[in-house]
């Protein structure tokens, strides 16, 4: 499924990229990989992000970029490797702004349990 309605792409990403249109699916593939490729990347994301909560010191922006580069980026290389040919590329498969938002949506996840005071050791 490809967003095409301005209006409902806005509704559903919020302020954060309200020109990109992309495919949904991809992104759901692309969040669960992320989710459940690696334990090690997601409790060493969770750590490091964490640790910043307890502090007081929580940057949701450079939180967004930290998950994107240490957890949503190797899971969208894994996922290519093991679920795409070889001639795809992670452009064209998971362009920035689709790995951005999913990045998004992972770092509410991870906020959503300090919230609740659920943090990694």
């Amino acid at each position: 499924m490809i967003i095409y309605d301005h209006d409902l792409l806005h509704q559903l990403t919020g302020d954060f990229m309200t020109d990109v249109v992309f495919d949904c699916h991809a992104a759901t593939e692309l969040e669960l990989h992320a989710r459940n490729f690696s334990g090690e990347h997601a409790n060493v994301v969770g750590k490091c992000l964490s640790k910043f909560h307890k502090r007081g010191e929580f940057d949701y922006e450079r939180a967004i970029n930290y998950v994107e580069r240490n957890l949503v980026m190797p899971a969208a290389k894994d996922y290519l490797l093991t679920q795409c040919s070889m001639t795809q590329s992670i452009r064209n498969t998971f362009p920035r702004s689709l790995r951005l938002w999913v990045s998004e949506q992972l770092t509410d996840s991870y906020r959503a349990e300090f919230e609740l005071g659920n943090y990694w050791n």
